[in-house]
């Protein structure tokens, strides 16, 4: 990680990260965690993948094949930087991430950035809200 990183409000920058899931990215050697996002998770060993799980990380790919940037709010637990995030095809990957349906917003950290999304994306029926869509835990 760098050294400016570890700096709440410092700007991470790069082009086309790697993408691991539909809320999580890498620029270089800097994992990044969307802020307020929560994606369902993709395989990991003998535990199957939740529903739209790929589909979330696809689309996170298609907003992030350009050029990206990311201003870290905190670091996770996990040393992830927790980022709000924008890119050559949005302003905000993480309120797209959400308006998509494919996550959803996570409340307990957001507190309610990003409802206005979440709404956007229940009214449309996209995603998770879509007519006959797995049901998601809301957090």
């Amino acid at each position: 990680m760098t050294a400016l990183a570890f700096l709440a409000g410092a700007v991470i920058a790069c082009t086309a990260p790697t993408v691991h899931d539909g809320d999580t990215l890498r620029c270089g050697q800097d994992r990044i965690r969307l802020f307020g996002v929560d994606a369902p998770e993709v395989r990991r060993g003998q535990k199957a993948a939740e529903p739209l799980a790929y589909e979330a990380r696809d689309h996170l790919h298609r907003l992030t094949r350009r050029r990206v940037g990311c201003r870290v709010v905190e670091q996770d637990r996990y040393g992830r930087h927790v980022a709000r995030c924008w890119s050559d095809a949005t302003p905000d990957i993480n309120a797209a991430m959400i308006r998509s349906g494919l996550t959803t917003e996570w409340r307990r950290y957001s507190k309610g950035a990003y409802a206005t999304a979440q709404e956007d994306a229940r009214r449309a029926g996209r995603g998770f809200w879509a007519p006959g869509a797995p049901p998601r835990r809301l957090r």
